[in-house]
């Protein structure tokens, strides 16, 4: 039980709270009306200068809070000071009644106190951080600070100075001089910070601190107005005190919020778009005066000039509503284009397709971030360039007819696939969507978003040269197989023939140059078949480096002189399952491959690695793969391939050797065999810059056992 009473203390009966608790029990007090006696104006003044120091507390804890801006802290500080220094004027006042019990005096020196509090306060509040983009301009804060000085201004000369100054002299004159200009200095200036002051910790707790100063501020504009009539201190309640004690409970909420709320969104630390000062100020004045003809009994020639007052009050509080309406209605339209143009940069920043407008005259006029991706360049690097000068030349015309038909239906999106030229010189695919914005839209021009597919049109490119070569696989592989029963056949019977020693000379001869044929016929349908990837495998677990070591000798005799043989790769094993006589066949169609492509002499470089768990690799038209590879490469130093070359490399009888040099069956059935073994082949290969071939074939994990 002790406990929960802790645990709710803790939570509900903080200082703050007790202070506003305090607060509204004083407030309630003081509108029941009590005796005017000495000991309750003594009470009054005590309950509020406590108040005035919980207060105090408050805001030094509050400004201890390490999350707000540095700045906040120490506005928060200088305003704790402000009241302080009411505090210290409320305990002279006290001390001065005790001391002088029968003193008429309006003023005293707790006036000069009290007066202190306007700057300690207004430089607190002008040390908050500022908003960048303040809602109003220069120019409504004039109006608002004309509507002051006639709205109030006008009835405090009217009323309380130059009725005052009639009256009174020394000491009282310079306070009934001073007190109006306080008053009405701060009450603008309170105004000017609350559009353009930062509403931290959060726009709540920053409204509670702004309306406690106001209306504290409003308090003593209340007792200026009353001082020299008189009539609401003389009064069953005391309306001064009243307002007193409710700005001080304002306070204590406000530290409160301060230090509890938490910190607001970005979007939310925003100024407040209009002020309600200046209709509670001209409220408070309506008031007084209209309270002044009930209770005051106002001379004739004073009930005019109140009425005249009253007039243009009014007239003033509705010329300025049309300039807030006005200025609320700049300011929210400009937000909402702040706001629409920040995301629409944003997304413009962020995305990874390059966005361009580009002129009737198809000049570039804006370019997106990502273009310096996409094309190697900046986007004011590419600005102001015709944008047909980086499509490709057998592009360019398609690139021409896509603009052409933006501009001439304004509101249909047109597509096109085409290549644009990369800073390196490359040229890239791009499909490129656009529209045109027509006459009168905020952006003038045309539309462009392009994607680069570069990747996927390789991608769909390899899958299409891979169904090709599969479906070419299955015709030749069955034609070669009903070849072969028919070499089969005939072989045979041509064996016969050779064995009988009965025909001439001549026929026999004959008979050994068909054999000879035959077999030749034989083995081009054995590479026909490998091509085909139909002919039976014989697997066996072998070590590629080893397979490697034993072929380098006859490799070497391949190559010749003038040619250097590199095998790489370290002395692990690289086990795989395969047939060890195609595999050697692979390895030797690959060198002889590029002993042809290096005819002036270089380098051939064979290495043997084992990838385990790498995405390094991975096989085309196919998102997963085997978990471990051997991979087989082979690097020349040749002639290389340019790209028409490289799409057909695999193709039964296509070759780029000379008559009588080459069948061009060899890479066929190399792409034959390693397709049979579940693998793939990768190249690369540049005009003068030599071939790479990468075979990938799954691999063991160890060496079976024998």
């Amino acid at each position: 039980m002790i406990d929960l009473w802790r645990s709710f203390r803790r939570r509900f009966f903080t200082g703050f709270q007790v202070g506003v608790l305090l607060s509204g029990v004083l407030v309630l007090w003081l509108l029941s009306a009590p005796v005017r006696t000495p000991m309750h104006r003594q009470v009054e003044v005590c309950s509020l200068t406590l108040l005035v120091f919980f207060s105090v507390m408050a805001f030094i804890r509050s400004a201890r809070r390490p999350d707000l801006p540095e700045k906040f802290q120490t506005g928060l500080r200088w305003i704790a000071c402000g009241l302080a220094l009411a505090g210290i004027g409320s305990l002279y006042l006290l001390l001065d009644r005790l001391l002088h019990p029968g003193s008429k005096a309006i003023f005293n020196l707790s006036d000069l106190l009290y007066m202190s509090t306007y700057p300690a306060t207004l430089v607190g509040l002008f040390y908050m951080p500022r908003v960048a983009r303040p809602s109003i301009g220069l120019g409504r804060l004039l109006v608002d600070s004309a509507v002051f000085i006639a709205g109030v201004g006008v009835p405090l000369w009217l009323f309380v100075v130059k009725p005052g100054l009639s009256t009174s002299s020394g000491y009282d004159a310079a306070m009934v001089l001073a007190w109006p200009v306080v008053t009405l200095s701060g009450i603008v200036a309170l105004n000017i910070i609350l559009l353009t002051r930062m509403p931290l910790p959060s726009p709540g707790a920053f409204r509670l601190l702004v309306m406690a100063i106001g209306i504290s501020f409003l308090a003593d504009l209340l007792f200026l107005l009353d001082s020299v009539q008189g009539f609401i201190q003389s009064g069953k309640i005391n309306w001064v005190n009243v307002v007193n004690a409710l700005s001080l409970g304002l306070y204590l909420l406000a530290a409160g919020r301060i230090e509890t709320d938490k910190p607001a969104r970005r979007q939310a630390v925003q100024p407040a778009a209009s002020s309600p000062l200046p209709i509670l100020t001209i409220l408070v004045v309506s008031a007084w005066m209209l309270i002044f003809i009930i209770h005051g009994r106002p001379a004739p020639d004073a009930l005019s000039r109140i009425f005249g007052s009253l007039a243009l009050l009014f007239v003033i509080l509705s010329v300025r509503e049309v300039f807030v309406f006005r200025d609320n209605a700049r300011w929210l339209t400009e937000e909402v284009e702040r706001e629409s143009r920040a995301r629409f940069e944003a997304l413009v920043r962020h995305s990874s397709d390059v966005i361009m407008v580009v002129d009737a005259q198809r000049t570039i006029r804006f370019a997106s971030p990502a273009v310096a991706v996409a094309l190697g360049t900046s986007a004011e690097g590419i600005m102001g360039r015709q944008l047909l000068d980086l499509a490709h030349p057998d592009d360019a015309a398609t690139g021409s007819e896509f603009l052409d038909k933006l501009l001439g239906a304004p509101k249909a999106l047109q597509t096109v696939q085409w290549r644009l030229r990369h800073s390196d010189g490359t040229y890239r695919y791009f499909e490129t969507v656009g529209s045109s914005a027509g006459e009168g839209a905020a952006t003038e021009g045309l539309v462009i978003n392009s994607r680069d597919v570069t990747d996927r049109v390789a991608l769909e490119e390899k899958l299409r040269q891979a169904q090709k070569l599969e479906a070419l696989g299955q015709l030749v592989g069955g034609i070669a197989h009903s070849f072969n029963n028919i070499l089969t056949s005939t072989m045979m019977r041509l064996g016969f023939l050779r064995e009988n020693r009965q025909l001439p000379a001549e026929v026999s001869s004959q008979i050994l140059a068909l054999d000879a044929e035959a077999k030749r016929s034989a083995d081009l349908t054995k590479k026909l078949v490998s091509f085909g990837q139909q002919q039976f495998l014989r697997k066996e677990p072998i070590d590629l480096r080893e397979s490697m070591a034993r072929l380098q000798p006859e490799i070497a005799r391949l190559l010749g002189k003038g040619m250097e043989l590199r095998v790489t790769g370290g002395p692990s094993p690289a086990w795989v399952e395969a047939d060890p006589a195609l595999i050697d066949q692979v390895i030797m169609s690959l060198c002889t491959n590029a002993r042809d492509a290096m005819a002036e002499g270089g380098c051939l470089t064979v290495d043997v690695t084992r990838i385990d768990d790498s995405p390094a690799a991975s096989a085309p038209g196919s998102g997963a793969r085997p978990g471990s590879l051997v991979r087989l490469s082979f690097k020349d130093t040749g002639c290389g391939m340019d790209s028409s070359v490289r799409q057909r490399l695999f193709e039964p009888f296509f070759t780029t050797k000379g008559v009588g040099r080459g069948l061009g069956l060899g890479l066929a059935a190399v792409h034959g065999i390693v397709k049979q073994h579940a693998g793939w082949i990768e190249v690369e290969s540049s005009p003068g810059l030599g071939s790479t071939f990468r075979i990938y074939v799954p691999g063991c994990s160890e060496a079976p056992a024998r």
